[in-house]
């Protein structure tokens, strides 16, 4: 999905002196749109930690990270199963995402990831380096997981809230219900980044800048959601991105008026707003960027509710810093958008934490109990939808910091008329 200016930015939102940031950004977008015309944007290299099983992520400080809330919980063991969760603990993600191929027991003086013999070598090679011993399992999973917190004589074993019931259940039965549910607890680590996953994260982010321009340069009256969807996703993975976070949205008219909206073969109609929500993959790293532009001439009322949802978000934008309580940071934005009377057509959450997944802690919304932290990345999106007519959302990823938030997204936030 989803520059501070006007509100009085904090400094990390400010450009170096030189070119007015305006004049540069009009500079960069002609200068895409010039090689798009010329068919020279090309295929380039890997960038830094792509290519190959896994990213050369080091898993010891998360390992240790996992002990000491063993001890804070006063918990025996823990049992990681969620394939993210597993990737990120570990340091390997040569398992596809949704494939339930490994799992990790955590105690306070062992660490051993369990898989078949598909990621046996591949794991020994990586995850071993962290402090984690692999096993080789030929049967149930959830069979040997038992045997060996029996063997240890350990006490009560955490399990993640997204544990299968068919498992949670097998596990309280054998281990006579000394079993309870580790809510959030790897997602809560993975929630605050080192710079090594900042690095990560704003290689992605830049190039979801540059297929945020192709993007724009093929909007035009006629051309369809379809189409325009399909060219971002193939610039993006020619240009480096280990394929896409989640498919690009492009919708035009009534249908920007829904915010997760699948592009269509509708054709765009002139003067139309059009919002356009992507995110490119370096490096296991996400990123997410959405702009809302104009096929032909805007109207005085779409340049009206752009004008408000940018206000809207540089206000956020202002707001984002280490100790603010996210909720907090989500009312700023919203208040904004309520005194333009528009508080209704604005109905989720300022933004959410992107990382390994695009969508993961914290959340900012109304209900969020999170606390922002620096090295957390989160997204700050307002958007104003209304229905039959369409929508503006305008998005951008940051990181927080303790003075205020460093933007990481780059593309021009004028309101660009095709």
């Amino acid at each position: 999905m989803r520059r501070a200016g006007r509100g009085g930015p904090p400094e990390q939102h400010r450009r170096p002196r030189g070119v007015p940031a305006r004049q540069r950004d009009r500079r960069r977008l002609r200068g895409q749109r010039g090689r798009l015309r010329r068919g020279i944007l090309r295929s380039r290299p890997a960038r830094r930690g792509q290519g190959g099983e896994g990213h050369g992520v080091n898993g010891a400080p998360r390992l240790a990270a996992l002990r000491g809330r063993l001890a804070e919980e006063k918990v025996d063991a823990f049992l990681v199963t969620d394939p993210v969760n597993v990737a990120y603990v570990t340091g390997f993600d040569g398992v596809f995402d949704s494939e339930p191929a490994s799992a990790c027991l955590v105690t306070p003086g062992a660490a051993t990831v369990y898989t078949d013999f598909r990621y046996a070598e591949a794991l020994k090679a990586q995850a071993s380096s962290s402090g984690w011993s692999v096993v080789v399992v030929a049967g149930p999973l959830n069979v040997r997981v038992c045997e060996d917190v029996a063997a240890a004589g350990l006490g009560v074993l955490g399990v993640e809230s997204s544990v299968p019931y068919g498992r949670f259940k097998y596990l309280s039965e054998h281990l006579e219900g000394r079993v309870l549910a580790a809510d959030e607890w790897v997602e809560r680590v993975r929630s605050v980044k080192t710079a090594d996953e900042l690095e990560r994260i704003a290689a992605a982010a830049e190039l979801a800048d540059e297929a945020m321009a192709h993007g724009i340069a093929l909007v035009a009256p006629g051309r369809t959601e379809r189409e325009v969807a399909i060219e971002i996703e193939v610039h993006l993975l020619r240009a480096g991105s280990e394929g896409v976070p989640f498919p690009p949205i492009v919708a035009a008219g009534p249908n920007a008026a829904r915010p997760h909206a699948r592009p269509s073969d509708r054709r765009m109609g002139r003067g139309e707003p059009v919002i356009i929500d992507l995110g490119a993959r370096v490096g296991g790293y996400c990123s997410d960027l959405t702009r809302t532009v104009v096929a032909g001439t805007a109207d005085g009322r779409v340049r009206e509710l752009y004008a408000a949802t940018l206000a809207a978000q540089e206000a956020g934008l202002a707001a984002v810093r280490a100790g603010v309580a996210a909720k907090d940071a989500d009312a700023v934005a919203r208040e904004v958008l309520g005194a333009r009377g528009l508080a209704e057509a604005f109905g989720h959450g300022l933004g959410h934490g992107v990382g390994l997944e695009v969508h993961e802690l914290p959340s900012m919304g109304a209900r969020s109990r999170e606390v922002l932290a620096a090295g957390m990345v989160v997204t700050v999106e307002p958007g104003v939808y209304l229905p039959a007519w369409g929508g503006v959302r305008i998005e951008d990823l940051v990181a927080v910091e303790e003075g205020g938030c460093r933007l990481l997204s780059r593309a021009p936030k004028e309101l660009a008329e095709t």
